[in-house]
């Protein structure tokens, strides 16, 4: 989402529901699981106790696929998806350096291997990045349809 100032707010991660078909792991699960398999940390995944670093991870596989085009965690089904968080690494990103280690760390599979919170994952993306339009066009790759 982007508020009126142009600020980028990313909403309800794991809670969205797809419209369209891009495939069973991208949809939200409904009953004892809930959430998106593809954007779930393993330890969403493992029904265990979620805090901060979740979010965090969610993120990361956001910011994966913003750069890369593809989730990180693929699968064309729930099963599938949710063995690829629980037990495969994404593919290599062709990204700076700086942004590789930001993005394996959010993705890291055990929480207190990742940031502590989204505070800290912006005050690093900060420091490799000068505006927040700057920081969009380097994360996504994407100039269209950005402000001059």
């Amino acid at each position: 989402m982007m508020t009126r100032e142009r600020s980028i707010k990313l909403l309800d991660f794991g809670l969205a529901k797809l419209m369209g078909d891009a495939g069973e792991a991208t949809v939200t699960l409904e009953g004892s699981v809930v959430g998106t398999p593809a954007y779930m940390s393993p330890e969403q995944v493992e029904g265990k106790a979620l805090g901060e670093r979740s979010d965090v991870f969610s993120f990361g596989a956001v910011l994966y696929e913003m750069r890369s085009g593809n989730r990180a965690f693929g699968g064309t089904t729930t099963p599938h998806g949710l063995i690829a968080v629980l037990d495969q690494e994404p593919a290599p990103l062709e990204v700076p350096p700086a942004l590789k280690r930001i993005t394996r760390r959010c993705l890291a599979k055990r929480p207190e291997e990742r940031f502590q919170n989204m505070s800290e994952v912006r005050t690093a993306l900060d420091a490799i990045a000068f505006s927040p339009v700057e920081r969009l066009v380097d994360l996504t790759g994407f100039r269209q349809g950005l402000p001059p």
